[in-house]
């Protein structure tokens, strides 16, 4: 598997296109877990590897510091406003059953 630090670069291939899977990836990289399709786990070296199901490119954070920078992106590309990922889904799921 390819490795990159770009978050657009990343970002472009794993393409979270929903609230649902955007929310997802800010909970897994957040949480350090598998969650919705992503994968965010601690290597022995402390760096921070993000993965997504059936892409073949990990995203590598290597500091606290491009974590947080690395949430910051999701927010700033995908979430409007100054909105939680979080509550944003919310919204959007009550949105599209009325």
């Amino acid at each position: 598997m390819q490795t990159t630090t770009d978050f657009d670069e990343w970002l472009d291939a794993a393409d979270p296109c929903d609230a649902a899977n955007v929310a997802g990836l800010v909970h897994a990289v957040e949480r350090e877990c598998d969650f919705s399709g992503f994968k965010a786990e601690r290597a022995k070296n402390g760096k921070l590897i993000v993965t997504a199901s059936r892409l073949d490119l990990a995203l590598l954070l290597t500091t606290k510091t491009a974590e947080e920078a690395f949430v910051r992106r999701i927010h700033g590309r995908y979430v409007p406003g100054h909105l939680d990922a979080g509550i944003w889904a919310a919204v959007e799921h009550h949105n599209e059953r009325d």
